[in-house]
């Protein structure tokens, strides 16, 4: 039997709790047609979003530094729900990954689903 939702953030998922979700594979095959090197993150980042009819929520530094440069979140439709895939450039500025957060870099995922409740508030006020 499935739970109505208590809050908004209720509703998001996020990539690291079902990284074998549909989205999760939608967005790494997105990033797989990207060109780092020649787009850059933020391009690579926005144009994978585009491809799976998400959006890019945050593209922000790595708070932890040991594997990855930057950190970015892309929130996905799914269904009645949305998640967030958390998309990180790794230190070699070519490799993107969509593997679950370490280190500090584990506090972008709060980031990321408060930042999407927040909006998708936003969205039905309006």
């Amino acid at each position: 039997m499935r739970q109505t939702p208590s809050s908004p953030s209720d509703n998001l998922i996020a990539a690291s709790e079902e990284s074998a979700s549909l989205e999760a594979v939608e967005v790494e095959f997105a990033l797989g047609a990207q060109d780092v090197l020649t787009d850059g993150f933020d391009l690579s980042l926005a144009k994978a979003a585009q491809i799976v009819g998400g959006e890019v929520l945050f593209n922000m530094p790595a708070l932890d530094t040991t594997l990855a440069q930057r950190i970015g979140a892309i929130l996905v439709p799914s269904g009645n729900q949305e998640q967030v895939v958390f998309v990180t450039l790794l230190n070699d500025g070519l490799t993107l990954s969509h593997e679950p957060l370490s280190g500090n870099n584990v506090l972008f995922e709060s980031l990321g689903r408060n930042y999407a409740a927040v909006m998708g508030k936003l969205k039905n006020d309006f």
